[in-house]
Parts: C-alpha cells; sequence; structure tokens
C-alpha cells in the first residue's frame, strides 16, 4: 500500500513542481469500489465549475462506485471508471504525465488511481464570465442587442444560433507559447474562397509569440501591407455583424478572452457600412451611407481646405463671408496654420480624456472643453469662432464613420493633409489626394484589392456598395 500512495504523490509531486507550487491548486483523494482503491482528483480552482465537478466526478466515484468490483469486471478499472462511472461530457485518457499540465490549465480535472499508469482527464471548465449585453462600443437604433462576450464557445454559438447551417465550419487553433490562447477560424463552406481560408490558416501558424490577449494582436500579425495607416482587418463586437460577413464569404477569427473578432478580407467601403444598414428601409440605409461618405472626406479635408483656401486662394471665397471670417481673425496672435492645429490636438485631448475618464463625468469633461473652453477662448481673442466652427464640424464628422479604426486613421491623416495645405494651398491637398489614392490603390486584403467594388470595377458590387438594394429585388445568393 505504501508503495501505491507513493505513486500517487509523485503525480502530485511533478504537478506541483510543473506548477511552481501554485496555491490555487486543489485535490481531493477518494476510496473508490469495494476495493477502497485510493485515488487522488487534481484541479485548479478558479477554472472548474465546481458544481459539475461534484455531480459528474466526485459523487459517481462516491457514490456509485461502492457495490462495483474495479478488478473483477471485463473492462479494465480506467474504462470502467471513464465510460460507467464519470458522467463529464469529455473524458480523455492520458498516458504521460506531460500531458496533464495543458488540460489542468484549461480547466480539466485529472484523475489519478493507485497502481495505474493511466490517468483520466474530464472536462469541467467553469469559470466568471460577462453576460451578453448590448456591444458597448457599436450602439444600436434596429438589431440584435447581444454582443459577444470574452468566451470563445458562447461567441461560436452567437454565431450558429444565426447561421444554423451544416456548411459552417469551425477550427481550433492554439497560439501564445506562453498564454495557449485558444483562437477560432469561422467560415461557411463553399462560399469562403478555398486560397483565403488556406492563406489565413497559413499566417495564423506563422505567429510565434508569447501571448496573445487581445484579438489586436493577431491583427497586427496576419494583416497585409503592415506600414500602412489603414485597417486591413475589420473588427467587430456584434454577432451579427460577421454572421453576415461569413455569408458574403468572408472569414472570421474569434479570439479567447476578448468580444472583438476579426473578418476579413476587408475593404474600405466595407468599413463604411454597418450591418445595421440592412435593417432599414432602402431609401434610407442609402442616405445614411452616403452621409458616412460625405463625412470621410469632411474629416480628411475639411480644416486643410479651410486653411489652405484662407490663406492661398482667398479670392474663391465669396467677399460678405470673406470679410466676416476676417473681422473674426482680427487680433486673433496665431497664425492660422498654428489656430487649425492646436485647435485640432485640442480636440483630440478632449476626446481622449472623455473616453479614459470614468462614464459619469467623462460628458461633462466634453462639455465643459467644447463650450466653456472653446467660448472663453474666443472671447479672449487667442481663437477665432470660424476655427471652432471648422473643427466642431470635423469632429462631428468624423463620428459618422463607423469603424474606430479607420476613423483614427482618418484623423491622423487629415493633420497630414493640414500641413500640406499650409505649403501649396489646394495643390498641396489635390498632391496629398493623388497620393493617397495610390497608396489605397496599392494594398490589399488576404487578396482582395482595398478599393473593391471599384478598383478593379466590379459593376453589380459597386452599385451595392452605394445603394442598399432592396431585398425584393434580390433572388438567391445575397451579397
Amino acid at each position: 500500500m505504501s508503495n501505491l500512495v507513493h505513486n500517487l504523490k509523485a503525480a502530485f509531486d511533478y504537478i506541483d513542481q510543473e506548477l511552481g507550487q501554485s496555491s490555487d491548486i486543489s485535490t481531493r483523494e477518494c476510496l473508490i469500489g469495494e476495493e477502497k482503491a485510493s485515488c487522488l482528483i487534481i484541479w485548479i480552482d478558479g477554472l472548474v465549475n465546481k458544481q459539475g465537478l461534484n455531480d459528474n466526478i466526485i459523487t459517481p466515484l462516491l457514490v456509485d462506485s461502492r457495490n462495483i468490483s474495479l478488478f473483477d469486471q471485463k473492462e479494465t478499472p480506467i474504462q470502467l471508471i471513464s465510460y460507467s462511472l464519470i458522467t463529464a461530457t469529455e473524458v480523455v485518457l492520458l498516458a504521460s504525465q506531460e500531458k496533464m499540465i495543458p488540460l489542468l490549465m484549461d480547466g480539466w480535472s485529472i484523475l489519478i488511481v493507485e497502481g495505474i499508469d493511466t490517468m483520466i482527464a474530464a472536462n469541467v471548465q467553469g469559470f466568471e464570465m460577462r453576460n451578453i449585453d448590448e456591444p458597448a462600443s457599436a450602439s444600436v437604433i434596429r438589431g440584435p442587442r447581444d454582443g459577444f462576450v470574452e468566451t470563445l464557445e458562447v461567441n461560436i454559438s452567437l454565431i450558429r444560433r444565426r447561421v444554423r447551417n451544416k456548411d459552417v465550419r469551425v477550427e481550433n487553433h492554439l497560439i501564445g507559447n506562453v498564454s495557449n490562447t485558444k483562437i477560432a477560424i469561422l467560415y461557411l463552406h463553399e462560399r469562403a474562397p478555398q486560397a483565403t481560408v488556406d492563406e489565413i490558416r497559413k499566417r495564423l501558424s506563422h505567429i510565434d509569440i508569447d501571448a496573445i490577449l487581445e484579438s489586436q494582436y493577431i491583427e497586427d500579425l496576419i494583416r497585409d501591407n503592415r506600414y500602412s495607416f489603414f485597417p486591413t482587418v475589420y473588427s467587430t463586437e456584434r454577432p451579427d455583424d460577421v454572421a453576415g460577413a461569413i455569408l458574403e464569404g468572408r472569414v472570421a477569427i474569434i479570439v479567447d478572452g476578448t468580444p472583438f473578432a476579426l473578418v476579413l478580407p476587408c475593404t474600405l467601403f466595407h468599413l463604411l457600412k454597418t450591418t445595421e444598414d440592412l435593417y432599414l428601409a432602402y431609401p434610407i440605409a442609402t442616405f445614411i451611407r452616403w452621409i458616412r461618405f460625405t463625412g470621410f472626406f469632411i474629416t480628411l479635408l475639411l480644416p486643410a481646405s479651410y486653411l489652405g483656401i484662407l490663406t492661398y486662394h482667398p479670392e474663391m471665397v465669396p467677399p460678405q463671408l470673406l470679410s466676416s471670417i476676417l473681422s473674426a481673425r482680427d487680433g486673433v496672435p496665431f497664425p492660422l496654420l498654428m489656430e487649425t492645429l492646436l485647435m485640432e490636438l485640442t480636440f483630440e485631448g478632449l476626446r481622449e480624456a472623455s473616453i479614459r475618464m470614468p462614464k459619469s463625468i467623462g460628458s461633462a469633461i466634453s462639455i465643459v472643453g467644447a463650450l466653456v473652453i472653446g467660448e472663453s477662448a474666443v472671447k479672449a481673442g487667442i481663437i477665432s469662432s470660424p476655427s471652432v466652427i471648422v473643427v466642431a464640424g470635423t469632429a462631428i464628422a468624423s463620428f459618422t464613420i463607423p469603424s474606430i479604426t479607420l476613423s483614427a486613421t482618418i484623423r491622423l491623416l487629415r493633420f497630414a493633409m493640414i500641413i500640406a495645405a499650409s505649403f501649396l494651398g489646394l495643390y498641396g491637398i489635390m498632391i496629398g489626394l493623388f497620393l493617397l489614392g495610390i497608396h489605397l490603390s496599392s494594398i490589399d486584403s488576404v487578396g482582395m484589392p482595398y478599393l473593391a467594388p471599384f478598383a478593379p470595377y466590379r459593376d453589380k458590387e459597386a452599385k451595392r456598395a452605394l445603394v442598399r438594394i432592396p431585398w425584393f429585388t434580390l433572388r438567391g445568393r445575397q451579397k
């Protein structure tokens, strides 16, 4: 008997040593069967559902095995325990100690019986998770109000509830040399191009990093044109957004531990659309989509155009309007370039402050910054009221861009446009737009051109990018 106890102790000592004698390692010793064979159950607190552990493992071993002889059956003791006693949904037999550690870290429990080399691993995962709620990064007017959470399995189920089709494929991967983060690829078989799926699978397999703590790690590691400011991977918290994307033949990547899913391939016009367009009447959805396109260009060009026209082309402004602007600028100590840059940077600072502060006072900071400070600066003659109007209009336009990443990119590029306009006026803006067009035409996302369906031009898809086609005109496959 001492030799058998020694084997159990050796197994526990191995786990304890591998995990650095961590205090959250828990054990439960049991005597099972008519022979009263000693066994040891090992798990990690916080990663298992204790109710499931008690109901599916401990209770069957202590109660159901009382009148069973483990060694007088046709089955081996391990087969008897794993197939007839333990009621957990997943049970795996382990022949080596090295395989225990990854399963323990994944929320499984390990059962070791005295004198038997084979061990039993049972899945009793269970940990606290956030309730499914409306996504914080995307407010919903009409449409589903559930959003992704930080649990991989729950997020996959939210997509499968919407696309209940046998062709939905889910591929699991483990990435991160230290974190061992679970990643899932979702796509619709025969709709997603096989070349795209293979390329994404290849890029994920080439990732060599210690930890994946958020999906942005994956986005940064697998994206095309890594030095481009423009996002070539779409991220979203909305399950209906991902469901719509895989129906279009795209591929989704879900990362355990984050509510943000990734979608590939991604184009510029994909970033300017929302799933909510599909839930509104087609004239309204089309109008709102055009407002977003307009907001995109206003965010990029309005401050630069204001600076360039007043500095180099004042004759383009109607005389009465020009007179009002110049009179408002009378006494302002800063040149127009410095005033524009100062106002834009001030607003970006206020935006960041309102985001980082607690919600209860974040809105107050925005109001104080926008109203009190702006009005006081105009009355003091430090800045002019037309500059405040331009900056406020640009800020409002930037909020119409659905993608947070694209909005940040355009806000950053508008500073480059302001600098170009300060040197060459409207000619500088034209040169900047020309260079921007060249850049956008040269990048792609997993083989799809970034400006598709306009470059290269595809008539039907281009119309659908600009206009939300009524459902009653569509037949069969809908893209």
